[in-house]
């Protein structure tokens, strides 16, 4: 598909943003925007993922996106008519913008989500949980808004998240950082008990 067509496609998803029937949806159509502009697929983080994993128990106001767009990138992005403020990519007409916090380098895992029949890459819910638990280290040991979000990826994905796979992520962080892994090792205690003792208070549905 050549860059035209790209394009026309990109514009076509940012027309559907205003009436789509929940935040989520705007926010999922303009990844998928992003993502026919972008020369390299970008990956949905943040609010965004965060709502993707915990089922929609976080509300951002802005998409976040990995990595950070080049200038062939901004280019495109003009063209389907949006401009840089502050650190936000806008258009005026659109409810939300799109910010892109970072590399993206850490991540490891991606998840595909088909949008209006454009695949979109998302942060694994084990990569989100991590990098949730790393951030809760910086209040700990008081619980802040990360050590939450980690609570709620952790309850709503408890018997399907790859738990070894995080061991190994928390494991790799202690090598770069021993005070932070040891940190990042006891809020992954303390999010994983507290998770796993909801799961198993919740009332089960009975069976059919």
């Amino acid at each position: 598909m050549g860059k035209n067509e790209d394009l026309r496609l990109a514009k076509s998803l940012l027309s559907k943003i205003s009436g789509a029937r929940s935040d989520q949806r705007r926010r999922l159509l303009l990844a998928a925007a992003i993502t026919k502009l972008m020369s390299k697929t970008p990956i949905v983080v943040g609010g965004t993922a965060e709502a993707f994993w915990a089922g929609g128990a976080y509300h951002p106001t802005d998409l976040d996106l990995c990595p950070r767009p080049g200038s062939s990138d901004a280019a495109a992005f003009r063209s389907a008519g949006l401009r840089m403020v502050g650190r936000h990519w806008i258009r005026d007409d659109l409810p939300v913008a799109v910010e892109f916090p970072g590399s993206g380098e850490d991540i490891r895992r991606t998840v595909r989500v088909v949008v209006d029949r454009i695949a979109v890459q998302m942060i694994s819910c084990e990569d989100l949980y991590v990098e949730r638990i790393r951030q809760a280290t910086a209040g700990w040991p008081h619980e802040d808004v990360s050590f939450d979000g980690a609570f709620e990826i952790a309850l709503t994905n408890y018997a399907t998240m790859d738990w070894e796979y995080v061991a190994e992520r928390i494991a790799t962080a202690a090598k770069r950082g021993p005070l932070v892994g040891e940190t990042m090792r006891r809020v992954n205690r303390r999010v994983r008990a507290r998770a796993r003792r909801q799961a198993i208070q919740a009332p089960q549905k009975p069976n059919r």
